[in-house]
């Protein structure tokens, strides 16, 4: 069905909740209000904006953009939105989630409620491992987020919403504009990451040109079995049989191609990745293919019992990655804080890195991490000065007595046999 009206779910309660749900610690946008100067007078300000929605005239302010590094070099744009605008995208995403969750295929897990990307780990296990799958199709789209055209876009969302001034209030989001050092810069293409309401919309558009297409279309052309997994715009398609998979590989580009999208040749393969064929591989001595999947290698190994099984690792860019931040953060603020604050910082950055990598088969590049981890402390804690801090003994001793995290229980990715 299409959804004739939306704009009456722009109440001033239902903005005063996004208001509340925002979180007051995260970047200001290019007007500089924060959490709490909207808040002080908090209710003319949302019934003024709430005038503004509803006579149309309300306008998007440009994002700031903010440029992130990358593993290959390259700066990924990250757009920071005002406060006002984020209470607007909170509360249109609300109304986007609630039209397209419902109808998402189920091996869709990016930003969606309830689902994370071990969910999606342990899902790609379950298809390797249960499913007759020989081929793997690893695909990536190359600067998704930056080229998605808003005409296309707003022509997938009018598929299932026929209000055309809650579509007009999405395309002034999307056309709202960059603040660039030369001014503001206005583009036809992309929706900025870092916008509360980009991650639906991506997952909606690239459910009605990957996902629904996939099910619909190569699933019935398809001699054997076929099955499709994708975290935003990271995508795997496995298959059993190899001609089935070269077929999808040929006609994906055009279909990407139809809706304004292209692949990343350099990180788009197509691998032979099945049980039988590692176990023959290994057998003979041999080293079985590999990919990276969410900051994952995976690769065939064997259990404690000799059965071949997949298995994964800490990917070599996301480690190099997450070392380099740990080393550039401690280099900025190892003068910055006082050595107990610093320590428990240290600690939560290592918790935060155990509890996305701290999965099944993964504990030698844990163990890798948390070493590495305390040399980096120790080098720049004994540069805070031309005096040395600490000895290895001394520092041995601190880091026992005040000891730096470790990887707890494993979260397990295996399927239930």
């Amino acid at each position: 069905m299409r959804y004739t009206s939306l704009m009456h779910h722009f109440t001033v309660d239902n903005l005063r909740a996004c208001f509340d749900s925002l979180d007051a610690k995260k970047a200001i946008g290019v007007d500089g209000v924060t959490k709490m100067m909207y808040g002080h007078n908090l209710e003319a300000n949302l019934q003024d904006l709430h005038r503004r929605l509803r006579q149309m005239s309300y306008r998007p302010q440009p994002v700031r953009r903010v440029e992130i590094p990358k593993d290959d070099g390259s700066t990924r744009p990250l757009g920071i939105s005002c406060l006002e605008d984020k209470i607007v995208q909170e509360m249109a995403r609300r109304i986007l989630e609630a039209i397209y969750e419902p109808v998402f295929i189920d091996t869709s897990y990016g930003f969606r409620p309830r689902r994370s990307c071990h969910d999606a780990l342990r899902q790609l296990n379950h298809e390797v491992m249960s499913e007759p799958v020989n081929w793997i199709a690893d695909m990536d789209m190359a600067k998704f987020f930056d080229t998605m055209p808003h005409v296309e876009i707003l022509a997938v969302l009018s598929e299932r919403i026929a209000d055309q001034k809650f579509l007009r209030l999405i395309a002034r989001m999307l056309k709202a504009g960059v603040q660039a050092p030369g001014g503001i810069v206005y583009d036809e293409l992309g929706s900025p990451q870092g916008s509360i309401v980009s991650p639906v919309i991506a997952n909606a558009f690239l459910d009605h040109v990957l996902d629904q297409w996939f099910v619909t279309v190569v699933r019935e052309h398809c001699r054997g079995y076929c099955a499709l997994l994708r975290y935003a715009d990271d995508a795997v398609a496995g298959f059993e049989r190899q001609d089935d998979a070269h077929r999808f590989m040929r006609v994906l580009p055009k279909r990407l191609g139809k809706f304004g999208l292209r692949l990343n040749e350099d990180k788009t393969h197509l691998i032979a990745f099945g049980k039988r064929q590692a176990w023959r591989m290994l057998e003979a001595g041999e080293r079985p293919a590999t990919f990276d999947y969410l900051g994952f290698t995976h690769y065939w190994g064997r259990s404690r019992t000799g059965k071949v099984r997949l298995k994964r690792k800490t990917s070599k860019k996301r480690l190099r990655r997450a070392l380099a931040e740990i080393n550039h953060w401690l280099r900025r603020e190892r003068n910055a804080r006082k050595l107990p604050d610093l320590w428990r910082a240290i600690g939560r950055k290592m918790r935060g890195h155990f509890n996305y990598f701290g999965v099944t088969d993964n504990s030698r590049c844990l163990d890798q991490f948390g070493l590495e981890v305390q040399r980096l402390v120790f080098k720049w804690l004994n540069r805070r000065s031309q005096r040395r801090s600490f000895t290895w003994v001394s520092f041995s001793r601190y880091a026992a007595r005040y000891p730096l995290p470790r990887p707890k229980r494993l979260v397990s990715l295996n399927p239930v046999w």
